[in-house]
Parts: C-alpha cells; structure tokens; sequence
C-alpha cells in the first residue's frame, strides 16, 4: 500500500517530488540514441513514458520508502541506468559519450539538450588536435563553443580543422592582446598540447 501511495504521489507530481533534475543529462543522451538510432531499442525517458511506466522503472526501489524524503533522495540516473543492459551502457558511453577528452587531457562535459550536441571549451584545451570531435560513430559532429581564458565565449564551430585554417588568425591576434602570457600559436593543430599539470 506504501508503495502504491508513494507511486501516485510521483504520478500526481509529475514527477516533481524526485530530483529528476539530476537525470537530464542521462535523458538528453538518451533521445539523442534514440533519434540517431531509431531501431536499437533505446529507451524513451521523457516525462510522458517515465510516468507511464512508473511500477517498472520506480515502484520495485520503492519497497523500504516510507514518505516524500525518500523520495526525493532517489538516484534517478542510477534508476534509468538501470533500465539499460550492461550492453547498452557501454553502446551508450561509446556512442554518445557524456564528455569530450580534449588534446590536453581535460574531459568537457557535453551537453545533448541544445539542437545539436555541444561542448564549452577553453580554445587552449584544443591545441594539438587536427580533427573535429564527433558522436554517434562519427555521424554527428560536436559543436565547439570556443572560450578565452577566462571563459568568455569567442565563437562555435563545428569544423575545427577550418577554423584553425581561416579565422584563428584574428582571434589569435585578439587573444594575444588581451592575454600575453598565454602561449598563442599561428599552427594550434600542430602544437603540442599544453598539459593540465603544466599550468
């Protein structure tokens, strides 16, 4: 009966009462596998499906709950992981990774809830690389939000290769104007990744 209560209190709330917050990240990933592949049997985590499925994804960690505080402690990414096959978590994070490793060792959190997936990134943390990041098994490029040292967004690109070749040239010159005691090179693909620990 608890748990039945404490099913309709989640479907009343419309999922307000969890901190389904925390699952979005999760869930942006999660329609873009299923957008981009449409067959592989992804599940559907938007609010519609979560609430008709309630007594699948919820009620069976709901056996020692006991009011509104438990609920609201629920891990919400671990219980929608949980819907997944240790297959699919693995296609999951090598398909649509949840975050870009740059030339420098920096891991940059993607985010999947734009129209296409985008990563904020210090330019710096891009020397070293020739090709454009992508997802989906290449298919999908990942939109590059450029950022000054200070996180100021500079630009986005989603062909870094073509940038480095055409307007780096001024943005280099502006970047070292503002910031002369970065190191500002004329070939940033051919540089040699400045690494975390250098700095």
């Amino acid at each position: 009966d608890t748990v039945a209560a404490l099913v309709d209190r989640v479907r009343s709330t419309r999922l307000g009462v969890l901190d389904i917050g925390s699952a979005d990240g999760l869930r942006s990933r999660l329609a873009f596998a299923r957008a981009q592949f449409p067959d592989d049997g992804w599940p559907d985590t938007g609010d519609a499906a979560l609430l008709a499925t309630l007594d699948d994804w919820l009620a069976p960690y709901l056996v020692r709950a006991t009011g509104r505080a438990d609920l609201a402690r629920l891990d919400v990414p671990m219980l929608l992981s949980n819907q997944l096959s240790w297959d699919q978590q693995s296609t999951l994070t090598e398909l649509v990774p949840a975050t870009l490793r740059t030339a420098t060792g920096r891991e940059v959190p993607i985010d999947y809830g734009r129209d296409r997936p985008t990563a904020s990134v210090r330019v710096q943390d891009l020397f070293g690389m020739r090709e454009h990041p992508t997802v989906a098994n290449g298919r999908v490029p990942v939109a590059l939000e450029l950022l000054s040292p200070a996180d100021r967004p500079l630009q986005i690109t989603s062909d870094l290769p073509g940038f480095w070749a055409g307007t780096w040239a001024e943005v280099r010159k502006e970047m070292a104007g503002r910031y002369p005691k970065h190191h500002w090179p004329i070939d940033p693909a051919a540089a040699p990744p400045k690494r975390m620990k250098d700095r």
